[in-house]
């Protein structure tokens, strides 16, 4: 059956990633998309945020380039070999998402304690964000022993995986858990035999943004045609 979506402009207020600029999309909402269909849109540059596919469209800027690694040419460096070796002792599970209140308070003092300019979510902003979907969606939780240090939400789409939220325990900075769980992401990837695992956007001027383009082999979209970044 043919899907019909109605664009729009959404001027979301200040750029999260570059100084004195401003956000502009253009978004539709879908309750459910065929999941075919979404990583159609992701190849032109579209993300979702709960129920909303947005792609970006801010004046005078295109900073924001999508990106996604080759898995079947991936390869960690050294430094992600010391990640994993770091973190040996790490366990993960994954399920479908769904609210779980410890989950909720995980998220909640992540955001309060890395973000604490950000405004504090609700249970409700939290299952609008990362539990509805309109693809499939898991969580994956990590533990050392009985103690959950970090959660990544992912969609799993027919050829790829798609990395939406990740969060942790800021105890456990000094655990670079964050290349962790996508290195995890994309054993996982492997494992499923997908091709790629989209990391969402890659800004060169952001620092905070600055990881995604270690994991080697990855593309951006640049000018409407995927380059690979060297």
């Amino acid at each position: 059956m043919e899907q019909r979506f109605l664009l729009y402009q959404h001027d979301n207020g200040s750029c999260p990633y570059l100084a004195d600029r401003e956000w502009t999309s253009h978004a539709f909402y879908a309750d459910t998309l065929n999941p075919l269909l979404y990583e159609q849109l992701m190849s032109k540059g579209f993300r979702r945020s709960g129920t909303i596919f947005y792609q970006n469209h801010c004046h005078g800027c295109t900073a924001c380039k999508p990106i996604k690694v080759n898995i079947h040419h991936f390869s960690p460096s050294i430094s992600q070999r010391r990640v994993l070796r770091k973190n040996r002792d790490v366990t993960m599970t994954r399920e479908p998402a769904s609210f779980e209140m410890d989950d909720f308070l995980f998220y909640r003092n992540y955001i309060e304690q890395r973000h604490p300019s950000s405004s504090l979510p609700s249970p409700e902003s939290y299952v609008n964000f990362l539990i509805v979907s309109p693809v499939s969606t898991e969580i994956m939780r990590y533990y050392i022993g009985k103690h959950m240090v970090g959660l990544a939400w992912i969609d799993l789409l027919p050829h790829s995986l798609s990395s939406v939220y990740f969060a942790f325990d800021p105890a456990y900075s000094s655990r670079s858990l964050g290349t962790y769980s996508i290195l995890r992401q994309i054993s996982l990837a492997q494992e499923l035999q997908k091709k790629w695992l989209q990391l969402g956007f890659w800004v060169e001027e952001s620092r905070k943004m600055s990881y995604k383009s270690r994991f080697k082999p990855c593309y951006i979209l640049n000018e409407g045609r995927w380059k690979q970044l060297v």
